[in-house]
């Protein structure tokens, strides 16, 4: 039985994206966000930010080791990890938390991070002693990302399982367990570890394969973890838009959110378009007159790139003469979070001469428009 999907672009949005060069979906007008890794995976991202072909992850809990816990004792909950992406997607087990009742999280140590398409790992969990019948409840909290070149979205899943601990006194009262539909849908998994071995002594096979857990997205934790947005509480969504000041007529797209399918905004010296090194938005450095400086000669062919990656505005240096951010110099390939208010200065020995500012316009914890601007004082 396999676990159940988490998320998936809307269906009219997948029909949209069949036609070459389409921005925005035909039927609801919503912005056609392709996946980072979509020359792999050819998908777009769901409504949350989530590939569902590079993201799919499976928890099961391992049944057939199962044993009867009564008070006193400890149960050991042996986990199964699998990745299931269908288009041969790694995925990335980065942290793994789990939380008895009304205790703190603990962090289980992974002997893997790595998890190829199709493979699957085990985690071994056991909870501390059960010092009293009745209804216990083990939370789990799993990390994972998907990674394209130097590129990383991470995301965080919850899941529940409820047991009974039976009393230790063999003739004591049993513990049953009462649970609705909606609290199971909504992620917990009623495990009865007692039931489970009465049916494998007698032979039963119903309840020895492993029994899948239901993931939740825990946007919350996602931030207090530090694995998506800012300590703010701010995100940057993939949908954001980008709004360009400053920049001379031709020199950057329209405003909007970014659309294209690499999900990459390059900034540089050469013009606009994607072929032979071009640009989404073109730096040049000019006087006040509006003639060239010199010191556009400066500005590399494609100095740096922008882009939202776990709910973050990142920079990457592309240019071997580097850049500074807020003044701070950084090399080729070096990757940065920008935050509200920071300059962008392409050039290192004379900043001043070229900057791009950014500035977040934000609705509650979204950032809704990245306005990026343009100022020369050459």
């Amino acid at each position: 039985m396999p676990a159940p999907t988490l998320s998936r672009p809307k269906d009219c949005c997948a029909r949209s994206a069949t036609t070459s060069g389409a921005g925005f979906c035909g039927e609801c007008g919503e912005p056609l966000i392709w996946c980072m890794a979509s020359q792999e995976c050819h998908s777009l991202l769901d409504k949350s930010g989530m590939c569902p072909v590079c993201v799919q992850p499976e928890l099961y809990l391992d049944a057939g080791a199962a044993s009867t816990v009564r008070e006193g004792g400890k149960l050991a909950l042996p986990l199964v990890v699998k990745n299931a992406s269908s288009v041969g997607r790694p995925l990335f087990i980065t942290g793994l938390w789990m939380k008895e009742d009304d205790a703190g999280w603990n962090e289980i140590p992974l002997s893997f991070e790595r998890l190829e398409a199709g493979r699957s790992s085990n985690v071994a969990v056991r909870t501390g002693v059960l010092d009293h019948a009745g209804i216990h409840q083990v939370d789990l909290r799993i990390a994972v990302a998907s990674r394209y070149h130097w590129r990383e979205e991470a995301f965080v899943l919850t899941s529940s399982i409820i047991f009974p601990v039976e009393s230790r006194d063999p003739d004591g009262p049993v513990t049953n367990i009462n649970v609705n539909a909606d609290q199971i849908g909504a992620g917990l998994t009623v495990y009865n570890p007692t039931r489970i071995e009465a049916d494998r002594a007698e032979g039963q096979e119903t309840h020895v394969r492993p029994i899948p857990l239901k993931l939740n997205r825990a946007d919350q934790d996602e931030a207090r973890l530090g694995r998506r947005g800012y300590e703010t509480g701010l995100r940057v969504p993939r949908t954001v838009e980008f709004v360009w000041r400053g920049f001379g007529e031709g020199d950057c797209p329209f405003d909007g959110p970014l659309l294209d399918p690499s999900g990459l905004l390059y900034l540089g010296r050469n013009a606009v378009g994607r072929d032979q090194e071009g640009n989404d938005a073109r730096l040049l450095v000019t006087t006040a007159d509006g003639a060239l400086s010199p010191l556009t000669g400066s500005i590399s062919r494609q100095h740096f790139s922008l882009y939202p990656e776990s709910g973050r505005l990142m920079l990457r240096v592309e240019s071997q003469y580097g850049l500074r951010v807020n003044g701070d110099a950084y090399g080729r390939t070096k990757c940065v979070t920008l935050q509200d208010g920071d300059t962008i200065s392409p050039l290192r020995k004379t900043p001043d001469a070229l900057q791009v500012s950014v500035r977040f316009e934000a609705e509650r914890e979204d950032v809704t428009r990245i306005i990026l601007t343009r100022t020369c004082s050459a």
